[in-house]
């Protein structure tokens, strides 16, 4: 006998589902920091909030093309640096992020500069540390306080530097017989051919104030700033190479940062400020990086970045290192020296490696700014701030009280119209809320979905979705009772005739719900996602757990009852048409 169209096994259909929930809930117990609590936007938890100001060389207003551009990489960036629930927001010639939780200086990261570029090395300085001033009537027992010495044939940088292909050694490592392609050798001093000897001392002028990038967006005394240290550190004359580098003053805030010209030669520091560099012209931009990534260094010396140049990079690039075997390169980052490695053979193919005893944060960080590209435009952090999340709680708590109230209202109203099934409602809205909560807790995990008061909003919205598909349900299981069927025997192809109308009503709603993701920005964004995430989980609960306990329920004695049923009614009104039917049939 063909089994009735519409009929099911439900305790595969259950069972299956317990193991969905099981799968889910040992991912969130046994897998990542193992918390089970979702991760919350910065308006329910609270985070940090950094303004950034558009700064340009000549102090005039940057353009919205610029703001924009900026925009979009600082976006990609965060998307990249993985910083969960941040967000990129353009107001007026400023751009604020906004980051939850207690990644703050991972929002000040995202807006360096990070123009990118390969510079040769004509030659280094190490800075001495300040000493102590000489008792009176004594003499220095060496040197000037703070004057930058040369390196001597066997010093080691501060960086420990390295240019190598990815699984090269590092140097001071053991080699194979024969040097590999792309190692490096440990840096040494390449003195430039004019350089001047070092000149009686002198007071410095006033250098610019540290604080000049903090100025803002229209302030001349910037633009003023950035001409009087292009002039000296960009020089083409020896004496004033010379002369430069005895007064540049190592430190983060460098007013040149992001404004120097590659065509011309750079006098500067390293990030450290140990050690001070006259650089040749720009032989390869940042641009033509096609990719960046950290990876930890299996020789266990810390992280290391890799580069892979696009194909006109690569072909300078091998050229370069080819004709500058025993020279050293630097990488230049925001005008500051990032690694300056020995070129020990000629590095073909683009692959290049690029050690400095990073750390994990500064190895992902950098690999992001390179990877993402150059801003257009340069940003002093204008404002920095601290959000609390005492007022998104108390909205939280508002919004959850007025949720609870609305889902109480349909439980009564459930219970008042359908009775036992109207328990069934109930029952399977619970475990719908169980396996939202679990894919919340994963979502988090693997793609940082953070929750805010805008997707709690979407979830409240999706109880009336999901009761939607019981009523469209219970109601052609009405219809079916009417026309004077069973209970038992109307399940099957109520189910039949109500599935088509909960998929088409669920794939409305998900389409708006991506549609409104993929325009909207901001927090418009997770309500949208929110919203569609549960359309696609009340078709799971639908599917694997009302409709078979709808189908357990017809073969017990006190749910096929029409007085606990909450069929009572259309079950009168089906008896009376049966009897009409079978009385007309016996008339015939």
């Amino acid at each position: 006998m063909a089994p009735t169209p519409g009929s099911i096994r439900p305790w595969r259909h259950l069972a299956l589902f317990v193991v969905v929930v099981a799968g889910l809930y040992s991912l969130v117990f046994f897998t990542g920091d193992r918390n089970p609590k979702p991760k919350l936007g910065i308006d329910l938890e609270g985070g940090t909030r950094v303004t950034l100001t558009a700064r340009t060389e000549t102090g005039q207003p940057p353009t919205k093309e610029q703001l924009n551009l900026a925009r979009q990489i600082i976006d990609a960036r965060v998307n990249g640096l993985g910083v969960a629930g941040a967000e990129v927001v353009q107001d007026g010639s400023n751009l604020t992020i906004t980051v939850p939780g207690d990644q703050g200086q991972k929002a000040k990261d995202l807006a360096q500069t990070a123009q990118l570029r390969l510079r040769p090395v004509i030659e280094a300085l190490q800075v001495e540390p300040p000493q102590e001033a000489p008792p009176s009537g004594g003499a220095p027992a060496s040197g000037r306080s703070g004057a930058p010495a040369p390196r001597g044939p066997g010093s080691a940088g501060p960086h420990g530097d390295a240019i190598a292909l990815p699984g090269e050694p590092l140097p001071g490592e053991p080699a194979a017989a024969g040097s590999a392609q792309g190692q490096a050798a440990p840096p040494k001093p390449t003195p430039h051919p004019h350089a001047p000897k070092q000149p009686n001392p002198t007071p410095p002028p006033p250098a610019p104030p540290a604080d000049a990038a903090q100025q803002g967006v229209a302030d001349p005394e910037l633009a003023k700033a950035i001409a009087v240290e292009k002039t000296k550190r960009q020089s083409t004359n020896p004496q004033v190479q010379g002369r430069a580098a005895q007064e540049l003053v190592c430190g983060p805030n460098d007013v040149l940062k992001g404004y120097d010209d590659p065509k011309k030669p750079l006098v500067t520091c390293d990030q450290q400020g140990t050690e001070k560099y006259l650089l040749g012209e720009s032989i390869i931009e940042g641009t033509e990086i096609a990719n960046a990534s950290a990876n930890y260094d299996q020789r266990g010396a810390g992280y290391v970045v890799n580069l892979t140049f696009k194909a006109a990079g690569a072909q300078v690039w091998g050229d370069f290192t080819t004709k500058n075997v025993g020279k050293r390169a630097a990488f230049v980052l925001d005008t500051q020296v990032v690694s300056a490695p020995t070129i020990n053979e000629p590095i073909l193919g683009g692959n290049t490696q690029i050690s400095g005893r990073f750390g994990q944060a500064e190895s992902t960080q950098l690999a992001g700014v390179l990877k993402y590209g150059s801003l257009p435009l340069s940003f002093a952090t204008s404002d920095a701030q601290t959000v609390s999340a005492t007022l998104g709680l108390a909205s939280l708590q508002a919004g959850l009280i007025a949720g609870a109230i609305g889902l109480a209202l349909v439980f009564v109203y459930c219970l008042f119209y359908y009775r036992a099934l109207g328990v069934l409602t109930i029952l399977s809205l619970g475990l719908s809320g169980v396996i939202v909560y679990a894919v919340l807790v994963l979502l988090g995990r693997s793609i940082g979905f953070t929750l805010d008061l805008a997707g709690v909003a979407g979830f409240i919205i999706s109880i009336g979705i999901t009761a939607d598909s019981f009523v469209i349900y219970f109601e052609r299981l009405k219809d079916e009772v009417r026309e004077g069927r069973s209970f038992r025997a109307a399940v099957p192809r109520a189910w039949i005739r109500a599935r088509r109308t909960i998929l088409s009503a669920d794939a409305v709603s998900f389409l708006a719900s991506a549609v409104l993701y993929l325009l909207a920005v901001g927090q418009v964004r997770g309500f949208a996602f929110t919203l569609g995430m549960s359309t696609v989980l009340d078709l799971v609960v639908v599917f694997l757990v009302t409709h078979p306990l709808v189908a357990l329920a017809a073969n017990s004695k006190l749910f096929s009852s029409p007085t606990w049923s909450g069929l009572g009614a259309v079950a009168r009104i089906g008896a009376a048409r049966r009897r009409a039917a079978a009385a007309a049939a016996k008339g015939v």
